[in-house]
């Protein structure tokens, strides 16, 4: 840990700046992004649009069988959207068929993109369709189009990226720091920053303690960098003991480097409440650990500085 003025404002010990840490964590960094990504659920609409569209002939077709396999003649395309309205992005499924018999028995449905199908290839595709009940719900007009009811699917696909999302929130809040402090030294960050991208832009080179390492940000002080890993944690779990040992060991890794100014690690969230121990280690061993609120004390600007 390296003292910081702003620290002397908080506390009068390393303890007072740790117990201050912990009682100011974030309960929660939900922005309104959090909670659907529109921008990427129309996207995998409109790509696959025509398709759905071509498959709205089939809602209320009586004899739909009939239908559905003069539709695949005509426009083989449709089948490989066909996975994607049960929420499969594979394009071959295998389905238990039947398990009364010794052995159970499976059979694999493919719906990989072709300019035609072979009359089993088509009659296996129906009954696919079929046996996931879909036929049924189209033939009964339950399903009134298949272009919205598509856009209702992928909203709720996009639910189960909200984990992922909050470490994406906390980037974007992160950045809006960075850039303050940035524009008001007039220094230059990079986001997503390789060891390659900051050799290009600014001929520095970094070390990396793996090939596919990028540091959520990269700040050019004179000539040097100070390099930024951040991300947020609601809840709890064993996890977060590794996660806080990852940082000490990549601190140890950058410490001896002339060209690293500093290595930051920005973290909140009132799931390290869980995990205080290793968090306090951490602490103790690395040069700068951040929380959002510490920053609007003034320590990243007294880092930058």
């Amino acid at each position: 840990m390296q003292n910081l003025s702003c620290y002397s404002k908080i506390a009068d010990s390393k303890d007072g700046v740790f117990k201050y840490i912990i009682d100011n964590l974030r309960h929660s960094n939900r922005t309104f992004d959090y909670f659907i990504d529109w921008s990427k659920v129309f996207h995998k609409v409109n790509n696959i649009e025509m398709e759905l569209n071509l498959l709205n002939y089939l809602i209320g077709k009586e004899d739909i069988k009939i239908e559905f396999k003069k539709l695949i003649k005509k426009h083989p395309s449709v089948v490989n959207v066909i996975p994607i309205l049960v929420a499969i992005r594979k394009k071959s499924v295998e389905v238990l068929v039947d398990y009364r018999g010794d052995d159970w028995k499976y059979k694999k449905y493919s719906f990989r993109k072709k300019s035609s199908y072979t009359e089993k290839e088509i009659e296996d595709i129906i009954e696919f369709c079929d046996g996931i009940g879909l036929l049924e719900l189209l033939k009964n007009k339950q399903i009134k189009n298949i272009v919205d009811y598509m856009i209702g699917l992928e909203v709720g696909i996009g639910t189960n990226g909200r984990k992922n999302r909050s470490g994406f929130l906390m980037e974007k809040i992160t950045k809006w720091y960075i850039e303050k402090e940035c524009n008001k030294l007039g220094l230059e960050y990079l986001e997503q920053a390789s060891q390659k991208k900051m050799m290009k832009k600014w001929n520095i080179e970094t070390p990396v303690d793996k090939s596919s390492r990028r540091y959520d940000f990269a700040i050019k002080k004179g000539n040097k960098v100070v390099l930024i890993e951040t991300n947020f944690y609601t809840t709890g779990g064993s996890k977060l003991k590794s996660v806080a040992g990852e940082y000490i060991s990549l601190n140890n890794l950058l410490k001896p480097k002339n060209n690293v100014e500093a290595f930051i690690w920005i973290t909140d969230g009132k799931g390290w409440k869980t995990a205080k121990r290793p968090l306090r280690e951490t602490f103790a061993k690395i040069d700068y650990l951040f929380t959002t609120k510490l920053i609007a004390e003034g320590a990243l600007e007294e880092v930058l500085r």
